[in-house]
């Protein structure tokens, strides 16, 4: 069981995103004194019923006198910065618009909490567009990062920001470089191959896969990711950078057969590969299996629990 330390109050930003709402149902599972959080995020999904214990406040985390506000009433004692308005493909079309939306508003954030003497955040950053393409594909913490897009550089960028505020202004920090997250409550229709390719064989539509299906990334159930990190704050962890990931990879192929178990006739069509695509990517997690017993959901579980979530999901929205 997961005991808590002082984790109070916590500032979930971007919490109505897939991996805060995974965050929401970890912690709403534990027995224990769960601690008070509010999502901040920019709209509140009608799910949102389903936690009936947290507060959700609807705005953007780039407006100072909303953060402010919320500091005064709530005092919280830890920010969870879960938000990003853009992906990776996206991001370098519009590079200015990028920095403008993650990257100055996270340093607006961290002045807040300066502010009101909040001394402790949980950054989710990237275990595949901060370290980009170099070698080793089998990526540890202290390796050189060389991003391939704008999203990297401003998730690295971000990273070197809360280094900074912890050496200047002693707030403490974990970053976690999280790998490829599936699972339940995801809802994009951009990212998140395995539940994209699960959505599509249940609705008999064509998966399409650039090149011939042999680029292997490193895939993580995402309730893995929530008790994860519940785990690092009960051991008191802080001031790191870790990895968070199944330490393996998954091919693209391999993620089809999985599927064509349950959905036989599954479709899928091969088109020309994109020269931006990362090919190979797995994160050394030996620095995370050192900190806390760290077990993976069994693969073949977590798929089974992914298909049952998006079959509910269809089934809701087609009525």
């Amino acid at each position: 069981a997961l005991h808590n330390v002082v984790m109070d109050k916590i500032l979930l930003v971007g919490g109505a995103g897939f991996l805060g709402y995974n965050l929401l149902d970890f912690v709403q599972k534990q027995s224990v004194d769960a601690p008070e959080i509010v999502v901040l995020s920019q709209e509140i999904p009608e799910s949102s019923i389903q936690f009936p214990d947290v507060i959700f406040v609807a705005g953007d985390y780039s407006d100072a006198n909303l953060l402010r506000h919320l500091f005064e009433k709530h005092q919280f004692t830890h920010v969870f910065h879960f938000a990003s308005s853009i992906i990776p493909a996206l991001s370098t079309q519009n590079i200015q618009a990028d920095v403008e939306t993650n990257l100055l508003p996270t340093i607006g954030l961290m002045e807040v909490m300066k502010a009101f003497g909040c001394t402790q955040i949980v950054y989710l950053s990237s275990g595949g567009a901060v370290y980009g393409n170099e070698e080793p594909s089998h990526k540890k913490e202290d390796q050189a990062c060389q991003p391939i897009s704008s999203y990297g550089i401003i998730k690295l960028a971000v990273e070197h920001y809360i280094r900074l505020y912890a050496h200047l202004y002693q707030i403490d920090y974990l970053i976690l470089r999280l790998s490829n997250p599936f699972g339940l409550h995801h809802r994009s229709d951009t990212q998140g191959v395995i539940n994209i390719a699960i959505r599509k064989a249940l609705k008999g539509e064509t998966f399409v896969v650039w090149g011939d299906g042999s680029q292997a990334k490193d895939y993580l159930f995402a309730e893995d990711i929530a008790k994860a990190i519940l785990q690092l704050m009960n051991t008191q962890v802080k001031n790191q950078t870790i990895n968070i990931g199944s330490g393996q990879t998954l091919s693209l192929v391999q993620i089809i057969e999985l599927v064509k178990q349950r959905i036989p006739h599954f479709q899928v069509e091969f088109v020309e590969a994109m020269p931006t695509d990362v090919q190979q990517v797995s994160l050394d997690i030996s620095k995370l299996n050192s900190m806390i017993p760290f077990t993976l959901s069994p693969l073949t579980d977590a798929i089974e629990k992914t298909f049952a979530y998006e079959k509910a999901r269809l089934s809701s929205l087609r009525e």
